[in-house]
């Protein structure tokens, strides 16, 4: 509650300034309408600026309107904007962070592991040293299916392309927005606090800095009943991006970012679901109650995480006549450190632990693009381009160990390993081109390949021995695309496709003593066919159908060893799954007062035929782990006159998912049951949108969506939940100059 009191504090005093910023810029007019009725929505899903109607990809845009009202301030929260999108909030799960479309994506713990669906900001990959927070964005494009063919080799599965706003030479502006709750407050299961700033301003007639900034203060999900805490979970982050138009021909960006977050006790991590009645009577007796929504856990002392990242690139782009010509370098670093040890299972009571020792991380990703790109609505457009990666990752050691309490008191440590040192080198060159050809005024021609060239190492020594292992692997392959788009009206478009994807191979770092060993590239071929079409005036509907048939397609098991009870998770091949099935979209401005983005998709993703589960039942044909069947979102605002210069509005946020599985096995306590997730905001604007407040709820009925559900966790299920899993409800502010 005092962390809540000064934030509303600090807020009533930026509001002030906000307030008295209009005098200061009179003639600063509020920023445009991101979703203006009987307006194109521009994408950059092909390397250069289309309507998003004539692209032959099925894409979900959300433009910053949307993004706003929904509340998206992390990728996590990214859930909520697409149908075919899926993003699991555990730590250091989301390999890359950008989860998984339409069933496919990378689920692993391991630091050798590439991400299936790529994050991209501002024409930039991301790799694994991803941003996390997302704040002042002008939109984003969620691209499904393979698009290594411009993207490269980490867009298995898809692509999440992400525009800031880009600096305003014409005019000095700025603005505060925030979102307030508290945890106990109006029945807000944790508390938190967002505050999020920009400021534009001029530096010339041709250039101009614009820099903005955000804290995200939270208390929850999860609380130590032994301190009767909250855990914290902070995290600050600031970015600037200069724009200078050195001539009519000449553009430069330069562009910069820093964030650093901490979390205590872990975090958003596990606490129990259930246990056996021996654990559960000694868990009862710290305050734990295993079951649904469980947010407790009860150790005296818990591990503390920090990180810290920061990026930049610069950007060049010269229209050269018939070519536009484009250079991208950019260089990224991100670190995390655990400062104390930490038990795993976070109860002090039990008879058995794990426990992991303090340990940090960092990685390094260099990258270089150059790009050629014809003229817009010329016969043959085409991008050509080269791309150099280097992205290096070093794991410190990090001790691991597994401590018994005998019924005499007795403590043995069957497991103390003290880690190794890892250092994973991921280095490619690429070359790609793609063209479409237009063949007649309504008949379009696609076809594109990359060529990819590259070396992944492992560098590893055991902390214990000294013992050194050294594993190499070499990527040499391609990835094409293909396809037709037809006109069929002045406001529909069909197209059909073929692509093969790639994402490159993995070398697995499991617990020391094991030895590393080489996870096989994974390889999508995929069709997918499609309509687009503009309706009532500017809205777009998006159907697609798509079947993908993945060659080795990469996964995470994990099991106990029945000797040490140690829970191992082990990167693998899965030759033979497939996804398949078909997605419906609508979004953007249904008429001036009401703007709409909703989506339906049925995917069948399934294991092949015999693949047997880690519980040893045969699971194939069965739906993936972390792939919902049916996924329904809708996002919606309703905005009404009050007064000459006020407005009323009201919005809804709601998302409804059909079973999900966790593990590959065939038990239904490891899955959660189909479900609504229901929110919405309702408040005033003014008319110019210079001001608005508003309150919100966000899963309004509470309903405990895991992250993650795993078994044998201390002889039972142990749960991740994030704070997607429980109610919120707060106060948004925003105010622009």
């Amino acid at each position: 509650m005092r962390k809540f009191n000064i934030t509303i504090a600090a807020l009533a005093s930026a509001s002030v300034i906000a307030l008295t910023a209009p005098a200061m810029a009179q003639d600063a007019a509020p920023q445009a309408a991101a979703e203006d009725a009987n307006s194109d929505i521009i994408v950059t899903a092909q390397r250069r600026q289309e309507k998003v109607t004539e692209v032959p990809i099925s894409i979900t845009v959300a433009s910053q309107a949307q993004l706003e009202r929904q509340q998206v301030n992390n990728l996590n929260d990214l859930n909520r904007i697409a149908p075919a999108l899926e993003i699991q909030s555990a730590p250091a799960q989301n390999t890359g962070g950008g989860g998984s479309i339409r069933g496919i994506g990378t689920q692993s713990f391991s630091p050798g592991a590439v991400a299936s669906v790529g994050v991209v900001v501002d024409q930039v990959s991301q790799g694994n040293a991803n941003i996390s927070d997302l704040f002042d964005v002008s939109r984003i494009e969620v691209l499904k299916g393979p698009q290594g063919t411009l993207f490269g080799l980490t867009t298995s599965a898809g692509v999440i392309n992400i525009t800031t706003n880009a600096p305003d030479p014409t005019q000095f502006s700025g603005r505060l927005r925030t979102e307030v709750s508290d945890q106990g407050t109006a029945g807000s299961k944790y508390g938190q606090q967002v505050i999020q700033g920009v400021i534009n301003v001029p530096v010339s007639t041709t250039s101009a800095l614009r820099v903005s900034g955000m804290a995200n203060l939270r208390q929850g999900v999860n609380r130590n009943a032994t301190t009767g805490d909250w855990n914290d979970v902070n995290r600050y982050a600031v970015r600037g991006r200069y724009l200078w138009n050195v001539t009519d021909d000449l553009t430069f960006n330069l562009l910069g970012d820093w964030s650093k977050g901490s979390a205590e006790n872990g975090g958003d991590f596990f606490t129990f679901l259930s246990n056996t009645p021996a654990n559960t009577a000694l868990l009862n007796s710290c305050g734990i109650t295993p079951g649904e929504g469980n947010q407790d856990f009860c150790i005296a002392n818990g591990l503390r995480s920090r990180n810290e990242s920061w990026g930049g690139s610069a950007q060049l782009e010269y229209d050269a006549g018939p070519l536009t010509l484009t250079s991208i370098t950019a260089y990224r670093k991100s670190e995390t450190s655990t400062a104390t040890g930490g038990s795993i299972y976070r109860a002090d009571p039990l008879a058995s632990t794990l426990r992991s020792g303090p340990t940090a991380s960092n990685i390094r990703l260099f990258t270089q693009e150059f790009r050629a790109s014809s003229a817009s609505n010329s016969t043959f457009e085409y991008t050509v381009g080269a791309f150099y990666s280097n992205q290096k990752t070093v794991q410190q050691p990090e001790r691991f160990t597994i401590s018994v309490r005998l019924p005499n008191g007795v403590v043995i440590r069957p497991v103390d390993s003290p880690g190794a040192l890892n250092e994973i080198t991921d280095e490619s060159l690429a070359v790609f081109g793609q063209g479409t050809l237009h063949a007649t005024d309504s008949l379009r021609v696609i076809l594109g390949g990359r060529y990819t060239g590259g070396r992944l190492s492992l560098d590893r020594t055991d902390a214990g021995n000294g013992a050194k292992s050294f594993q190499i692997l070499n990527v040499d392959r391609v990835s094409w695309r293909t396809g037709l788009q037809y006109d069929v009206a002045p406001s529909l478009m069909a197209y059909a496709t073929a692509s093969r994807g790639f994402k490159g191979g993995q070398i697995a770092v499991p617990t020391a003593p094991l030895l590393p060993y080489v996870v096989q590239p994974e390889v999508p071929m995929s069709y997918e066919g499609g309509v687009k079409a503009t309706l009532f005036g500017g809205a777009v509907l998006d159907f697609s159908l798509f079947y993908s048939k993945i060659k080795n397609f990469q996964a995470q098991e994990c099991i106990v060893n029945p000797i040490t009870a140690q829970l191992v998770c082990a990167q693998t091949n899965i030759d033979g799954v497939k996804t398949r099935g078909a997605e419906v979209n609508l979004f953007g401005r249904i008429s001036d007062r009401l703007s709409l983005n909703t989506g339906f998709i049925y995917t069948k993703a399934t294991y092949p035929g015999g693949f047997i589960g880690n519980d040893g039942s045969n699971i194939g044909g069965k739906q993936l782990a972390y792939s919902p069947r049916y996924k329904f979102t809708l996002s919606g605002e309703h905005e009404q006159p009050l007064t000459s210069g006020l407005n009323g509005f009201l919005a809804a946020d709601t998302i409804w998912k059909s079973r999900i599985r966790y593990q590959n096995t065939s038990r239904t306590e490891e899955t959660f049951r189909p479900h609504w997730t229901v929110g919405g905001r309702v408040g005033v604007r003014s008319e110019d949108e210079r001001y608005s407040a508003g309150l919100f709820v966000r899963n309004l009925f509470n309903v405990n969506e895991p992250s993650i559900l795993q078994s044998n966790f201390g002889s039972g299920l142990g749960v991740i939940y994030g704070p997607q899993s429980f109610r919120q409800v707060g106060l948004q502010l925003d105010a622009k100059f």
